[in-house]
């Protein structure tokens, strides 16, 4: 994720996203707990250290292909609508995605590349830190693997 904190850019990340696909329905159901976020932002690290618990995002989205993990298949660029809830508060953000066929040997797999913004009045961040820009950058990269 990246915004800018009195125009510094402000990088954050973390590598404890749990996503998990159905295969039968395409629907896609992830979590993200914002105490695992690793930023050099005082602000930030104050707010996640003192913010109301928990801090979990959760997410879930369709993917708009019937069937993508069978057989190889050109990239597939779409819009994908995410709801999300984070506390008590619930809101959908579009993510430009592409989703790309990968194949080694034995194993079949797409990546999964998703980036969007999510607004800081959405998540109440704007309140905690007044010069945080209006928008998080956020993007997120899944391998999918065929079992």
């Amino acid at each position: 994720m990246a915004t800018r904190i009195n125009n510094k850019t402000v990088i954050v990340e973390s590598h404890k996203l749990s996503v998990f696909l159905d295969y039968t329905t395409k629907q896609m159901r992830g979590t993200l707990d914002l105490n695992s976020l690793v930023t050099e932002n005082s602000e930030l690290k104050k707010y996640f250290k003192e913010a109301e618990q928990p801090l979990i995002v959760n997410f879930s989205g369709t993917i708009p292909s019937d069937d993508f993990m069978s057989q190889p298949h050109q990239p597939l660029n779409f819009d994908w609508e995410m709801n999300v809830t984070f506390q008590d508060k619930k809101f959908k953000v579009i993510l430009k995605t592409t989703l790309q066929h990968i194949e080694e040997g034995t194993l079949f797999s797409c990546r999964l590349n998703a980036m969007g913004n999510i607004s800081t009045d959405n998540i109440g961040l704007n309140k905690v830190i007044p010069d945080i820009n209006k928008t998080i950058e956020i993007q997120f990269v899944q391998f999918i693997l065929r079992i």
